[in-house]
């Protein structure tokens, strides 16, 4: 069987797979091509990310537009992301301002307010994937990578699976939480905003500190911000945001703040009157 698409070159790799850039011949459109190794992808795993894929359907969340199937293998075809990841970026030359890392915390957080409303837990989210397309406002972000995404009626499973670095308390116990993911968006704005982690150290040691370690937030952070990482970074779920909407407002309030603090200091009008959220 002849593919319709031509490799151009590799994008990324994960736990599972490899990620290329490739054209679709016909069209000359470019996509990215998701291969997924059989040998550790199931047929099983290989329709759960199909399903979830094509079921939500929402600007924040990458899209899949077909199944390719070739004698090298077998591959989702998804959207392609210009940006790069949020990984790519934060590594880059490039320093991104608070108003920038809050506009794509915000993107994320849209993005898994309507996975949560579908009773869809992504169960990984971190940097690499998160993905990115810039456009003349700045940088648009997507949520991409729900190999291991759980339904919430399933939270618990016996393996541990997902990324030490973000995984919230309970992912080490095998609980998986629409707070889970609010707890690993915390620990990627952590990183964002102060240029590491709140955690470092090997796989036992991030799981030790997850569970027992309290979260230390520089009074260099604006106390809203800081406010917003406690709550996310909380190691009982139900201390966390109740659930993205409420994380959503708190980070759009605060990026409304950072932007006027911006506008005042370039000596412009603030875009609204800070006293009306003074209660």
């Amino acid at each position: 069987m002849n593919s319709q698409y031509q490799i151009l070159d590799l994008l990324g790799q994960g736990q599972f797979g490899r990620v290329f850039r490739a054209v679709h011949i016909p069209t000359g459109h470019l996509v990215a091509l998701k291969e997924l190794e059989k040998k550790r992808w199931s047929t099983h795993k290989f329709l759960r990310e199909l399903k979830f894929l094509t079921e939500l359907q929402h600007p924040n969340i990458v899209a899949c537009q077909a199944i390719e199937h070739t004698e090298k293998g077998r591959y989702l075809v998804l959207d392609y992301w210009n940006g790069g990841s949020l990984r790519h970026l934060m590594q880059s030359d490039n320093s991104l301002s608070t108003v920038q890392s809050l506009k794509i915390i915000a993107d994320v957080l849209a993005g898994l307010e309507y996975a949560h409303n579908y009773g869809v837990v992504h169960c990984d989210i971190k940097p690499e994937n998160i993905l990115l397309h810039q456009n003349e406002t700045g940088w648009i972000a997507c949520l991409t990578d729900f190999g291991i995404a759980r339904l919430s009626q399933d939270s618990y499973t016996e393996i541990n699976l997902g990324s030490p670095a973000y995984m919230a308390p309970e992912q080490f116990y095998g609980q998986f939480l629409p707070a889970s993911d609010l707890y690993a968006v915390g620990v990627v704005l952590y990183e964002m905003l102060l240029g590491s982690r709140p955690f470092s150290g090997s796989p036992g040691e991030l799981m030790s500190a997850h569970l027992a370690q309290p979260v230390k937030i520089p009074n260099t952070i604006p106390f809203l911000l800081r406010s917003i990482l406690s709550t996310a970074l909380q190691k009982l779920p139900a201390r966390r945001f109740s659930s993205a909407t409420e994380m959503l407002k708190s980070i759009q309030l605060a990026l409304l703040i950072e932007q006027n603090l911006t506008l005042v200091e370039n000596k412009r009008e603030p875009v609204f009157n800070l006293e009306q959220f003074i209660f």
